[in-house]
């Protein structure tokens, strides 16, 4: 089978977990060794972070050049059998053979106050007609297979909930110098409460530092809390709410963080808070079990699918509730039950397990 994939959108650093997804997908179902061919078409800003083998090739796609024209041209010219595209929705839209798209969620179907008019215009105009057009639709979780089929009218068949996985650095050997670079590199003090999120309005930031400034205010209790992710849509009332309210004495604010990093900025949490109000996975949670660290989190969207009885739920529009987990999270008794109970949730997951249901639904298509 020669599989083209549309990889345009990937913007190393900026996607959160789309890119993990992609990357950590692609680099599983090229190594089967079951005879595929895959071609990456790719742009100059992410040409380079993508290698070669014997059974894989890249073909840059100019900033500047009719993309629509080029891909038809490349499928016609590689002989494709089936054309991929992982990143939301069918391009081109007229592809004449067997494709599949990953619509990680439909969250604009549900919030599209979070969205700048341009953004959900494009959402609403591309997201329903490329799940009709395309042959097969994948997604993250049940939960938003689920919304899928509800809100597009889609036959049950078409769309496929593939779970994914922590990203792979999260399973190699511990590196004590590596960690103790990570400590002296972000002058971490072990023991925090960790948000890893980009600061979308779904993130829902805000409520979590209300219920900080509730813990401290009611309970005189401080929990020092460490943020990454790149500056998005809500980060400007983020930041004024922290400088307001004065919560930079018990908060570090990291941005982007390399990958290699990431599993050490775990380790030394004390656990993970993730108040996100609309999810169509959660990579962070499978993360954090990983990590062997405590979840705290949202009950809403696929978060409870993918935790299991692994985390603390709350309710993510009431700070109160939020507040009252992040103080029960510190209890070690609480802690112990919810590290044991993330370790075995944990084993739910796997990228191979992801890449061997992902090439069934492309064998599946191609057949037909």
């Amino acid at each position: 089978m020669r599989i083209g994939i549309n990889l345009l959108s990937v913007i190393p650093g900026k996607i959160g977990g789309m890119e993990q997804y992609v990357r950590n997908l692609l680099s599983y179902s090229m190594n089967a060794g079951d005879g595929k061919t895959w071609f990456l078409f790719l742009t100059n800003h992410n040409f380079h972070t993508f290698e070669t083998q014997s059974n894989v090739h890249k073909i840059m796609i100019p900033e500047n050049a009719n993309a629509h024209h080029l891909f038809h041209h490349w499928i016609r010219t590689l002989k494709l059998d089936l054309w991929f595209c992982p990143l939301l929705v069918l391009n081109p839209a007229d592809v004449m053979i067997p494709s599949v798209i990953n619509i990680p969620d439909i969250q604009h179907e549900y919030y599209p106050q979070f969205f700048e008019n341009h953004a959900l215009r494009w959402r609403l105009e591309n997201y329903k007609s490329s799940a009709l057009r395309s042959s097969a639709v994948l997604t993250l979780s049940e939960f938003s297979r689920q919304t899928i089929l509800q809100k597009y009218g889609l036959p049950a068949h078409k769309v496929h909930a593939i779970h994914l996985d922590a990203s792979k650095e999260f399973s190699l050997p511990f590196d004590e110098g590596l960690n103790q670079h990570v400590i002296q590199k972000y002058q971490l003090t072990p023991g925090y409460g960790f948000f890893p999120a980009n600061t979308w309005h779904h993130k829902n930031h805000l409520n979590l530092l209300k219920a900080l400034v509730i813990l401290r205010q009611k309970y005189d209790l401080r929990i020092p809390m460490v943020f990454t992710g790149f500056a998005q849509e809500a980060n400007q009332s983020v930041v004024n709410f922290i400088s307001q309210n004065q919560l930079w004495d018990q908060i570090k604010w990291l941005n982007y963080v390399p990958q290699g990093e990431m599993p050490y900025l775990y380790r030394n949490a004390g656990f993970l808070c993730f108040p996100s109000l609309f999810e169509g996975f959660g990579i962070p949670l499978v993360e954090a079990m990983r990590s062997h660290i405590p979840i705290t989190s949202s009950n809403c969207g696929s978060i409870p699918e993918v935790a299991g009885d692994a985390s603390l739920l709350f309710d993510p529009t009431m700070p109160e509730d939020i507040a009252v987990k992040l103080a029960a999270i510190l209890l070690p008794d609480i802690r112990d039950d919810l590290i044991a109970k993330g370790i075995n949730q944990a084993k739910r997951f796997s990228w191979e397990k992801c890449a061997r249901e992902t090439l069934a639904v492309f064998r599946s298509v191609v057949r037909k």
